[in-house]
C-alpha cells in the first residue's frame, strides 16, 4: 500500500511539474514581446512634427505639395476606419507633443476642424465622419526663412 502512495505521489508530481512547464512555455508563446515589435508606428509623412496615426492611410490621389525657396504647403488627404472622436483627441495631444498651440477646435454636424499654430507653421486639420470611415485632411503651411530677397539685386 505505501509503494501505491508513494508511487501516485510521484506521478502526481511529474504530471504537476510537466503541466506547469507546458503552460508556462505556452503562455510565454502567446505573449511574445516579437508581436509588438513588429507592429506598424504611427507616422510622419511631409511634416516632420505632424504625426499621423497608421489607421488611416495616405491618399496620393488627392493630395498637393508645394516646396520653394519661401514656404513649404501641403493638403494631405487621407482616409481610414477610426472613431472620429478619437481621431480629433490623438491630433489634439500628439500635436501638443510636438510644440503645436491649439487655435481653435470646431465642430459641425459629422465635421471637425482643428486650428494649430507653431513658430513659422499652421495647420488645419478637418475630420470627416464619412459612412464606414473616417477622411482626414491635413492642410499645413510653414514659411521659410528666404534669406536673400530678389529684389536686393
Amino acid at each position: 500500500m505505501r509503494t501505491k502512495v508513494t508511487l501516485f505521489f510521484i506521478l502526481a508530481l511529474a504530471t504537476t511539474l510537466g503541466a506547469c512547464t507546458t503552460t508556462g512555455s505556452s503562455s510565454a508563446d502567446s505573449v511574445t514581446p516579437t508581436a509588438v515589435e513588429y507592429q506598424e508606428p504611427d507616422y510622419y509623412y511631409d511634416f516632420d512634427d505632424i504625426l499621423i496615426p497608421k489607421e488611416i492611410k495616405y491618399v496620393e490621389g488627392e493630395s498637393y505639395k508645394l516646396d520653394n525657396s519661401k514656404f513649404r504647403a501641403a493638403i494631405m488627404k487621407f482616409k481610414g476606419r477610426v472613431q472620429v472622436l478619437e481621431l480629433v483627441q490623438y491630433f489634439i495631444n500628439n500635436m501638443s507633443k510636438d510644440n503645436w498651440t491649439l487655435i481653435s477646435n470646431n465642430k459641425a454636424g459629422k465635421l471637425s476642424v482643428l486650428n494649430f499654430e507653431k513658430f513659422n507653421k499652421s495647420c488645419v486639420i478637418q475630420v470627416d465622419d464619412a459612412f464606414g470611415s473616417a477622411i482626414t485632411t491635413i492642410i499645413a503651411v510653414e514659411v521659410k526663412d528666404g534669406g536673400t530677397n530678389g529684389k536686393s539685386k
